[in-house]
């Protein structure tokens, strides 16, 4: 192998690469602010707890009741809407980055699983506690989740080699 071409190989290399490391950079969303996870587990909680707790039926008709319907729905829709918001500032819509199978499987199953406890305490306990559990369990797990997002896409951006981020 003459000089020349051990120096096209290795640019070649370089050049990949570089290319990979750019391909990585614009796959890996930006960082959520620090105060995202924060307000869509509490305005989750909160939501989720207001329509499965007796309040909001208990004042029913009245303008208290209104007024819980109200909260319950703003609270319920805040989280879509951050995304929603968040998607369309990003300008660029993709599909999410694959992940490993394991990290996408803890990130969806903890909500889901927050929910069955929520469900059981909602059987053993009745409405009033189940429906605290629930705004505490289900929002908590968002946060959770959320946060976590935020450190895998970290770990990618940190982590050249690797084929993108686990969302």
């Amino acid at each position: 192998m003459s000089n020349s071409e051990y120096y096209a190989s290795a640019r070649a290399r370089s050049d990949l690469r570089a290319a990979e490391r750019a391909r990585l950079a614009a796959n890996t969303p930006p960082p959520l602010p620090a105060w995202w996870a924060p307000v869509a587990g509490i305005t989750h909680g909160l939501g989720m707890a207001l329509a499965a707790g007796p309040l909001l039926y208990e004042a029913d008709g009245t303008a208290r009741g209104l007024v819980l319907l109200l909260v319950m729905v703003a609270a319920l829709a805040a989280f879509p809407v951050m995304c929603v918001v968040r998607v369309l500032r990003m300008r660029v819509r993709s599909w999410p980055p694959r992940g490993a199978g394991r990290q996408r499987m803890l990130l969806e199953s903890l909500p889901v699983a927050a929910y069955g406890i929520a469900g059981l305490a909602f059987l053993t306990f009745g409405q009033g506690v189940g429906a605290v559990v629930l705004g505490v369990l289900g929002g908590g797990s968002l946060w959770w989740r959320e946060t976590r997002k935020n450190a895998l896409a970290a770990e990618a951006r940190a982590t050249p080699g690797t084929s993108g981020s686990a969302e």
